[in-house]
């Protein structure tokens, strides 16, 4: 890690850490290759959105494949969900762990039927290698020559509203939103603002405004903040 990367990870760490939560329940439906409910002894409910990895649409190519894969391996089992995240439509963004120990998030990536989702700094170099040795077999959509990324496929044509803090935030949205800051200016900003820049080069992404305002980093002139 050279200096700068240094820099910019100690930042991030100096965050205010979310406490981890666990819960432990059984899966009861899957919804697509990352999104799943389940149902803890009080017979109360969870959605769980996994962490860190984004699986194809159920309209996009393997879709339904990535569906599968959790339906064949966690539904009808009891598992642990670590999370420090709920998003605005109240969905554990978590950790999910089968009974066997093997962390559900992996599994999805091992076979190819999802993406890392480098949605926070720094990113996980563990799963990157996992995502490189799907693509080095071809597995799953990886045997697609240029593969659409779901934060792509789910892109509008308008830019969404900045969410505020993380409570506040679409998990599935975070790149679309295009919240960056820059580290020598110490300014933020997102496409809607007058000056974004086209090729937002050496900018730090964040997912919501709060962690821009947390670490110092001030709006630019403009950007209109509601």
């Amino acid at each position: 890690m050279d200096i700068k990367s240094g820099i910019l990870a100690l930042m991030f760490f100096l965050l205010p850490q979310a406490e981890l939560k666990t819960i432990n329940g059984e899966v009861i439906s899957i919804k697509d290759g990352d999104t799943l409910t389940i149902k803890d002894n009080r017979d109360k409910l969870y959605k769980v959105r996994l962490a860190d990895i984004d699986a194809p649409e159920i309209r996009q190519p393997f879709g339904r494949p990535a569906k599968r894969l959790l339906q064949d391996i966690a539904l009808g089992k009891s598992v642990r969900v670590n999370y420090t995240q709920v998003d605005k439509y109240g969905r554990l963004i978590g950790e999910v762990f089968l009974p066997d120990g093997k962390m559900l998030n992996e599994e999805a990536l091992k076979a190819g039927l999802a993406w890392h989702y480098r949605v926070k700094y720094p990113h996980s170099t563990f799963l990157e290698k996992m995502e490189y040795k799907a693509w080095k077999k071809k597995l799953g959509l990886w045997v697609q020559a240029k593969p659409i990324p779901p934060w792509e496929f789910r892109r509008e044509s308008r830019v969404p509203v900045p969410p505020s803090s993380p409570e506040n935030a679409d998990y599935d949205l975070l790149l679309n939103y295009g919240i960056i800051g820059n580290p020598k200016t110490r300014i933020y900003q997102w496409p809607e603002c007058k000056e974004y820049p086209e090729n937002p080069k050496n900018h730090i992404l964040f997912g919501n405004l709060l962690d821009a305002e947390t670490l110092g980093y001030r709006a630019a002139k403009g950007c209109d903040i509601d």
